[in-house]
């Protein structure tokens, strides 16, 4: 009976897709402690039978792919069959706590070449606990979900910038 209802890989409840991404204050020579980068994620659950329940997690986000530079916190939901929440991830210092991501010298000069020319190139990384639970049947899994990357316009030496996505991008779930 348990494998019956139990969340399949090939028909994962859990959908991520990205909508926008925002940054404000950006300064390499303050070692990035100042910027703050806004990420509006939704989380849907397609599923007409089981119940969501994410933990709270922590994200971080990648500079090209391999290089954190930030982190953000995200308070745990529960999404009910055929519900969604859109969530703002705020990733900035505050987020970190005391261990803040180490950022290299190269990574600093290579991201205020960027600024120059006036793109950057984001990925948003996460671990998530997600149970699954329909009656008294549950399931718990640990999901690394694999997000596109971001590539975000920069407004000339206000280091600013953002895009809104005319079609979310779509964050790969495998159970």
């Amino acid at each position: 009976m348990a494998s019956r209802y139990a969340p399949k890989p090939q028909q994962q409840p859990l959908i991520l897709k990205i909508h926008s991404i925002t940054m404000s204050g950006l300064n390499v020579s303050c070692f990035l402690t100042e910027t703050r980068w806004n990420v509006t994620v939704l989380f849907a659950n397609w599923n007409s039978m089981l119940e969501m329940s994410i933990h709270s997690f922590e994200s971080s986000l990648y500079y090209n792919y391999s290089n954190p530079i930030s982190c953000a916190v995200v308070e745990a939901m529960h999404l009910g069959p055929k519900k969604q929440r859109l969530v703002e991830m705020q990733f900035n210092r505050a987020q970190c706590g005391e261990e803040q991501p180490y950022v290299d010298d190269w990574v600093l000069e290579r991201i205020r070449k960027d600024e120059i020319k006036g793109e950057m190139s984001f990925v948003v990384g996460m671990k998530l606990r997600v149970s699954y639970r329909t009656g008294i049947l549950g399931w718990d899994y640990d999901l690394n979900p694999h997000c596109p990357k971001l590539d975000m316009q920069l407004v000339p030496s206000t280091g600013n910038g953002g895009i809104i996505f005319d079609h979310p991008k779509v964050c790969l779930v495998p159970l």
